[in-house]
């Protein structure tokens, strides 16, 4: 086919010269009987003779694909066991991202405020139990303050575990408060309109509360950047920050993100080279 597609492209290459020189197509056989329609005559077949080549290349083309994927693509049958794997596997993540997200929050529980809860009693006790009134005030403003470092703590576990601003105000609320409640300066920009579905509000909150918390806690941050927005049918979380790098994907944290983005069909990416910067990137998909 496409070797009479060239044959045809020089044919009529030749017979438009001849007629750009004066000649005539006729000229081809009988000088003599050439007539004033033969070239209109050779230009409609011409284009006819163009257009079913131009058609059989492309009928050739789609035979070429549906012969490749019957022959050599996966059949219905290995689309559907290749899908069935990967619910599995989903499923298997969702399991173990719930796993270790109660494991978290039973280590903040234990560490955190059940500590603090334990100090609050004992200087309630050591109040009730003196008999000086200077003490006794003293111990009761110590309580109070501990009271307070309790109640910040236990917001904070609360928040980690789902936070009310998703369900009033949205990603961006959530994302805002969490921007206003980090130690260091965190900038976001946020180009998403409307709400998106829960799950996927869910995971994206979950992936930068997290990277916030490493990039505090462990990296040395002075600065985080955090973008959110939507290409097509998938929402793009990046949040990238100044500290030291050298995040490992597989710790416990990035390990139970990457999970969880996984369970929601999305793709999650850690950048994270010694000495830095370190950019967390999760897509997740939204219809």
């Amino acid at each position: 086919m496409l070797l009479f597609t060239l044959l045809g492209a020089a044919t009529g290459a030749v017979v438009a010269a001849q007629l750009v020189t004066g000649g005539s197509p006729g000229d081809f056989g009988d000088p003599d009987g050439a007539t004033w329609y033969d070239p209109i005559t050779f230009v409609l077949f011409g284009v006819l003779l163009a257009f079913v080549a131009v058609q059989g290349l492309l009928g050739v083309e789609r035979l070429d694909l549906a012969l490749a994927r019957r022959f050599l693509g996966p059949t219905g049958e290995e689309v559907l066991r290749r899908r069935v794997t990967e619910l599995t596997a989903s499923r298997a993540e969702v399991v173990a991202a719930v796993t270790a997200e109660r494991r978290r929050i039973e280590r903040d529980l234990h560490d955190g405020v059940q500590q603090r809860l334990v100090a609050l009693g004992m200087l309630l006790g050591r109040a009730r139990r003196t008999t000086d009134p200077a003490v006794a005030d003293d111990l009761l403003r110590q309580a109070h303050e501990q009271a307070g470092r309790t109640l910040a703590d236990l917001r904070e576990v609360t928040w980690r575990v789902y936070p009310v601003a998703l369900d009033s105000g949205g990603l961006r609320a959530a994302l805002e408060a969490l921007a206003e409640l980090a130690p260091v300066p965190v900038r976001l920009r946020y180009a998403v309109d409307g709400r998106l579905p829960e799950a996927v509000e869910v995971a994206a909150y979950f992936v930068a509360c997290e990277a916030v918390t490493n990039a505090v806690k462990h990296a040395g941050a002075s600065r985080v950047d955090m973008v959110v927005e939507r290409v097509g049918a998938v929402v793009a979380v990046r949040i990238g920050d100044d500290g030291v790098g050298g995040a490992d994907p597989g710790g416990s944290g990035l390990s139970g993100l990457a999970r969880r983005v996984a369970a929601a069909d999305g793709a999650f990416a850690v950048d994270s080279p010694v000495g830095g910067p370190t950019v967390v990137t999760a897509e997740l998909p939204c219809g």
